[in-house]
């Protein structure tokens, strides 16, 4: 009888170390290791030039990019500013704000498996203008500019539980079985983080010392960090810093580590299992008429290092990496006549190895916002 083993595979980037608990000996065992298959880029449109949103498919084989991979599977739109998505099982979920969706399809062949709608699932008010989703434990958990967070059964999309959190809720993430939210306040300040108890559903908000927009949250060798974004008064304004800052949620204080109005999070793979290896970030600040620059920093670490990529994209407007290889991904708007962002033409991301060298550079759509990642599994050996 041929086994097949799942090792440490799960681990982030790199190859991982395989380990088999069967003590059955009666034929030859084939290891699997899982690997980068390629990209998905979200690409929002523009709600105020009518231009719908969509979704951009990135092949590594082929080093090809394919528009418009929900249009053409599903002879329809994406809708209205599509703002984030992720892969999970053989399923793709979209959050998509204006229209009040998360689109579920399949992995394979791009159709649409349901649309769920947010403000009939969750309520008018609550449930509209879902912006950010995540998953664990056969739920999809996503925010919205109603002030919860929602939990969705990935199988009969069914809402499990719901979280009344603080306002204009952004990023969320996973940390040491609870929650964090990232409540924005619309940009206006005053924001502030929320951590959900996943045990009792118990639900804290509590403003952080020296974060006041802050709109994407880690978590990261045992530490929280939020990105922090300036924030604007009624005449549009702006006060403080775009910052990276770790947070101390229990005593409500925060220090800044980076610059930066964008940033990811990636987990090196261990090379032995006894191997502690440590998430760093890559953070990229790029200044409305300025310089753009990216740093990196080891979770825990208070000092970035500034990174050089090889070829820095024209208008870049947001970082991600590759967490199985590794590779960062810087998206950008192309320049109009002029020599302004053109925010009504496609955009494009370049490709870069961990070194920041430049790989492959392709085509997105307009407006893009996001990136996520899809894998499959190979065989790494047999004996």
């Amino acid at each position: 009888m041929k086994k097949y083993l799942l090792g440490l595979a799960v681990l982030l980037m790199g190859t991982a170390v395989m380990t088999s608990c069967s003590d059955d000996n009666d034929g030859p065992e084939t290891y699997l290791q899982v690997y980068s298959t390629g990209a998905y880029v979200v690409n929002s449109g523009n709600m105020y030039s009518k231009i719908e949103s969509s979704l951009t498919a990135i092949d590594y084989a082929s080093s090809t990019a394919t528009q418009n991979v929900f249009k053409t599977a599903n002879g329809r739109t994406l809708g209205n500013t599509a703002n984030d998505g992720i892969v999970y099982g053989n399923k793709i979920y979209l959050a998509v704000d204006q229209s009040n969706t998360i689109e579920v399809i399949d992995k394979k062949t791009k159709q649409s498996i349901k649309q769920i709608k947010t403000t009939e699932l969750l309520g008018n008010a609550e449930g509209a203008h879902p912006r950010h989703i995540i998953a664990g434990g056969g739920n999809v958990y996503f925010t919205t500019y109603g002030g919860y967070v929602a939990a969705v059964d990935t199988t009969s999309f069914a809402l499990q539980k719901k979280w009344q959190v603080g306002n204009y809720p952004e990023g969320l993430v996973f940390g040491n079985h609870t929650l964090y939210v990232a409540n924005s306040n619309y940009g206006a300040g005053g924001g502030n983080i929320s951590c959900i108890n996943l045990s009792n559903d118990n639900v804290e908000t509590k403003n952080i010392e020296g974060v006041n927009n802050p709109t994407g949250i880690y978590y990261a060798a045992g530490l929280l960090y939020v990105l922090d974004n300036q924030y604007y008064d009624a005449s549009y304004n702006a006060y403080g810093e775009n910052a990276l800052r770790a947070v101390d949620f229990a005593v409500g204080k925060s220090q800044k580590v980076a610059d930066g109005n964008y940033a990811v999070c990636v987990t090196p793979g261990a090379i032995t299992r006894t191997q502690v290896v440590r998430p760093y970030f890559y953070v990229l600040n790029a200044p409305f008429g300025g310089t753009p620059s990216v740093s990196a920093l080891a979770a825990g670490s208070t000092q970035a290092q500034t990174m050089t990529l090889s070829e820095m994209p024209v208008s870049p407007c947001g970082i991600f990496a590759d967490p199985l290889n590794g590779h960062i991904f810087v998206l950008s708007y192309r320049l109009g006549d002029k020599g302004n962002p053109d925010y009504n033409g496609n955009g494009y991301v370049v490709e870069y190895d961990r070194a920041g060298q430049k790989q492959h550079e392709y085509e997105t759509g307009v407006g893009s916002c996001a990136m996520f990642f899809d894998s499959a599994y190979k065989t790494a050996y047999t004996e």
